[in-house]
Protein backbone atom coordinates (compact mmCIF):
# COMPACT_ATOMS: atom_id res chain seq x y z
CA UNK A 1 0.00 0.00 0.00
CA UNK A 2 3.04 2.18 0.06
CA UNK A 3 3.46 2.46 -3.04
CA UNK A 4 -0.02 4.44 -4.43
CA UNK A 5 0.36 6.50 -1.47
CA UNK A 6 4.27 8.29 -2.73
CA UNK A 7 2.54 8.53 -6.43
CA UNK A 8 -0.32 10.19 -4.86
CA UNK A 9 1.71 12.51 -2.75
CA UNK A 10 3.75 13.27 -5.65
CA UNK A 11 0.96 13.88 -8.33
CA UNK A 12 -0.90 16.35 -5.45
CA UNK A 13 2.35 18.17 -5.18
CA UNK A 14 2.86 18.39 -9.31
CA UNK A 15 -0.73 19.73 -9.58
CA UNK A 16 0.30 22.23 -6.85
CA UNK A 17 3.21 23.26 -8.99
CA UNK A 18 1.09 23.49 -11.92
CA UNK A 19 -1.65 25.55 -10.47
CA UNK A 20 1.27 28.47 -8.18
CA UNK A 21 3.21 28.84 -11.91
CA UNK A 22 0.03 29.71 -13.46
CA UNK A 23 -1.00 32.49 -10.85
CA UNK A 24 2.80 33.38 -11.00
CA UNK A 25 2.38 34.06 -14.80
CA UNK A 26 -1.27 35.77 -14.67
CA UNK A 27 0.42 38.57 -11.45
CA UNK A 28 3.51 38.83 -13.95
CA UNK A 29 1.29 39.43 -17.08
CA UNK A 30 -0.72 42.23 -14.94
CA UNK A 31 1.94 43.72 -13.51
CA UNK A 32 3.62 44.34 -17.39
CA UNK A 33 0.38 45.98 -18.45
CA UNK A 34 -0.08 48.34 -15.39
CA UNK A 35 -0.69 51.98 -17.43
CA UNK A 36 1.89 54.55 -17.01
CA UNK A 37 1.09 57.51 -15.36
CA UNK A 38 0.51 60.38 -17.54
CA UNK A 39 3.31 63.56 -17.17
CA UNK A 40 1.84 66.00 -15.25
CA UNK A 41 -0.21 68.89 -16.88
CA UNK A 42 1.92 72.40 -17.46
CA UNK A 43 1.29 74.87 -14.68
CA UNK A 44 -1.99 77.38 -15.41
CA UNK A 45 -1.05 80.11 -17.15
CA UNK A 46 -0.45 83.84 -15.62
CA UNK A 47 -2.99 86.20 -15.97
CA UNK A 48 -2.27 88.46 -19.23
CA UNK A 49 0.00 92.10 -18.74
CA UNK A 50 -0.43 94.27 -21.09
CA UNK A 51 2.79 95.33 -22.75
CA UNK A 52 4.39 98.42 -25.19
CA UNK A 53 2.81 97.48 -28.22
CA UNK A 54 -0.49 96.15 -27.30
CA UNK A 55 -3.50 97.76 -28.81
CA UNK A 56 -6.33 97.55 -26.31
CA UNK A 57 -10.02 98.66 -26.67
CA UNK A 58 -11.33 100.72 -23.94
CA UNK A 59 -15.05 100.63 -24.35
CA UNK A 60 -16.76 103.04 -21.32
CA UNK A 61 -20.30 102.28 -21.69
CA UNK A 62 -23.26 105.34 -23.03
CA UNK A 63 -19.69 107.22 -23.82
CA UNK A 64 -18.55 107.16 -27.11
CA UNK A 65 -16.82 110.15 -26.72
CA UNK A 66 -14.37 108.06 -24.18
CA UNK A 67 -14.63 104.67 -26.00
CA UNK A 68 -12.27 103.08 -28.49
CA UNK A 69 -8.82 101.75 -29.34
CA UNK A 70 -5.73 102.69 -28.36
CA UNK A 71 -2.25 101.95 -28.40
CA UNK A 72 0.57 101.30 -25.67
CA UNK A 73 3.32 103.59 -26.33
CA UNK A 74 7.05 102.40 -25.96
CA UNK A 75 6.85 104.37 -22.53
CA UNK A 76 4.06 102.31 -20.84
CA UNK A 77 1.37 104.39 -21.14
CA UNK A 78 -1.92 105.18 -23.12
CA UNK A 79 -4.12 108.72 -23.68
CA UNK A 80 -7.37 108.05 -22.80
CA UNK A 81 -9.89 111.59 -23.19
CA UNK A 82 -10.68 113.64 -20.27
CA UNK A 83 -7.56 111.74 -18.33
CA UNK A 84 -5.11 112.03 -20.22
CA UNK A 85 -2.42 109.53 -20.29
CA UNK A 86 -2.38 106.45 -17.90
CA UNK A 87 0.28 104.13 -17.34
CA UNK A 88 -1.05 100.81 -18.78
CA UNK A 89 2.01 98.23 -19.36
CA UNK A 90 2.68 95.63 -16.86
CA UNK A 91 -1.03 95.77 -15.57
CA UNK A 92 -3.83 93.05 -16.33
CA UNK A 93 -6.99 94.49 -18.42
CA UNK A 94 -9.36 93.88 -15.78
CA UNK A 95 -6.70 96.13 -13.32
CA UNK A 96 -6.41 99.14 -16.10
CA UNK A 97 -9.72 99.07 -16.15
CA UNK A 98 -10.48 99.74 -12.67
CA UNK A 99 -7.81 102.67 -13.13
CA UNK A 100 -10.00 104.39 -15.68
CA UNK A 101 -13.25 103.73 -13.49
CA UNK A 102 -11.49 105.48 -10.99
CA UNK A 103 -10.18 108.06 -13.23
CA UNK A 104 -13.01 109.13 -14.95
CA UNK A 105 -15.52 108.89 -12.11
CA UNK A 106 -14.63 112.90 -11.31
CA UNK A 107 -16.43 113.30 -15.19
CA UNK A 108 -18.66 110.40 -15.32
CA UNK A 109 -21.18 109.10 -12.64
CA UNK A 110 -20.44 105.70 -12.19
CA UNK A 111 -18.50 104.63 -15.04
CA UNK A 112 -18.94 101.45 -16.53
CA UNK A 113 -15.15 100.53 -18.22
CA UNK A 114 -14.02 97.76 -19.94
CA UNK A 115 -10.91 96.54 -21.36
CA UNK A 116 -10.09 94.07 -23.84
CA UNK A 117 -6.94 93.19 -25.66
CA UNK A 118 -6.70 93.55 -29.66
CA UNK A 119 -3.66 93.39 -31.02
CA UNK A 120 -0.96 91.98 -28.86
CA UNK A 121 2.24 93.59 -30.22
CA UNK A 122 4.03 92.88 -26.59
CA UNK A 123 3.82 89.24 -26.97
CA UNK A 124 6.06 87.80 -29.56
CA UNK A 125 8.24 84.91 -29.47
CA UNK A 126 11.02 83.82 -32.02
CA UNK A 127 12.07 80.15 -33.76
CA UNK A 128 15.66 80.29 -35.61
CA UNK A 129 17.48 77.42 -36.82
CA UNK A 130 16.59 74.31 -39.10
CA UNK A 131 12.50 74.83 -38.99
CA UNK A 132 11.07 75.18 -42.49
CA UNK A 133 9.55 78.90 -41.64
CA UNK A 134 11.67 80.38 -39.26
CA UNK A 135 10.89 84.24 -38.25
CA UNK A 136 9.13 86.24 -35.13
CA UNK A 137 5.68 84.66 -34.51
CA UNK A 138 2.91 86.44 -32.54
CA UNK A 139 2.61 84.61 -29.14
CA UNK A 140 -0.84 83.60 -28.81
CA UNK A 141 -2.26 82.73 -24.93
CA UNK A 142 -1.07 79.03 -23.54
CA UNK A 143 1.11 78.68 -26.71
CA UNK A 144 3.34 75.85 -26.54
CA UNK A 145 6.62 74.58 -28.17
CA UNK A 146 4.83 71.96 -30.47
CA UNK A 147 2.03 74.34 -31.07
CA UNK A 148 5.22 76.89 -32.00
CA UNK A 149 6.98 74.11 -33.94
CA UNK A 150 3.90 73.33 -35.94
CA UNK A 151 3.33 77.37 -36.99
CA UNK A 152 6.98 77.24 -38.28
CA UNK A 153 6.20 74.18 -40.60
CA UNK A 154 8.13 72.08 -38.21
CA UNK A 155 11.72 70.62 -38.22
CA UNK A 156 13.97 70.32 -41.58
CA UNK A 157 16.02 67.37 -42.32
CA UNK A 158 18.59 68.22 -40.57
CA UNK A 159 17.44 69.62 -37.63
CA UNK A 160 19.17 67.95 -34.54
CA UNK A 161 15.71 67.33 -32.52
CA UNK A 162 17.90 66.52 -29.66
CA UNK A 163 19.93 69.41 -28.96
CA UNK A 164 16.64 71.73 -29.08
CA UNK A 165 16.80 74.97 -26.38
CA UNK A 166 14.30 77.56 -25.62
CA UNK A 167 16.11 81.03 -24.12
CA UNK A 168 13.93 83.14 -21.88
CA UNK A 169 13.95 87.00 -22.31
CA UNK A 170 16.01 86.82 -18.78
CA UNK A 171 19.28 86.03 -20.21
CA UNK A 172 20.51 85.09 -16.93
CA UNK A 173 18.37 81.90 -16.71
CA UNK A 174 19.81 78.62 -18.01
CA UNK A 175 17.75 77.85 -21.68
CA UNK A 176 14.64 75.29 -21.39
CA UNK A 177 16.07 72.34 -23.14
CA UNK A 178 12.25 70.57 -24.63
CA UNK A 179 12.85 66.57 -25.34
CA UNK A 180 11.19 66.89 -28.28
CA UNK A 181 10.57 62.73 -28.72
CA UNK A 182 9.51 62.49 -24.96
CA UNK A 183 6.98 65.59 -25.39
CA UNK A 184 5.51 63.70 -28.43
CA UNK A 185 4.91 60.06 -26.82
CA UNK A 186 3.14 61.79 -24.11
CA UNK A 187 5.77 61.04 -21.61
CA UNK A 188 6.49 65.00 -20.87
CA UNK A 189 4.72 68.02 -20.59
CA UNK A 190 4.48 70.17 -23.22
CA UNK A 191 6.49 73.77 -22.60
CA UNK A 192 4.20 76.83 -22.23
CA UNK A 193 6.11 79.60 -23.74
CA UNK A 194 6.55 83.09 -22.52
CA UNK A 195 6.85 86.57 -24.13
CA UNK A 196 9.99 86.82 -26.43
CA UNK A 197 10.88 83.27 -26.34
CA UNK A 198 13.88 82.43 -28.54
CA UNK A 199 13.64 78.82 -29.93
CA UNK A 200 17.07 77.79 -31.24
CA UNK A 201 16.73 74.32 -33.48
CA UNK A 202 20.34 73.47 -34.33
Amino acid sequence: MEQPRRWWVSRRRGRGGAISAAVLLVLTSCASTRPVSAPDPPPPAAPYQIGAGDTLEIIVWNEDKVSGPVQVRPDGMITVALIGDVPASGLTPETLAENLRTGLSRFIDNPNVVVRVGATGSRRYFIVGNVRAPGAYDLRADQTFLQALSVAGGFTEFADRGAVRIIRQNGSAPPVRPDYNTIIRGEAADIRLEPNDTIVVP
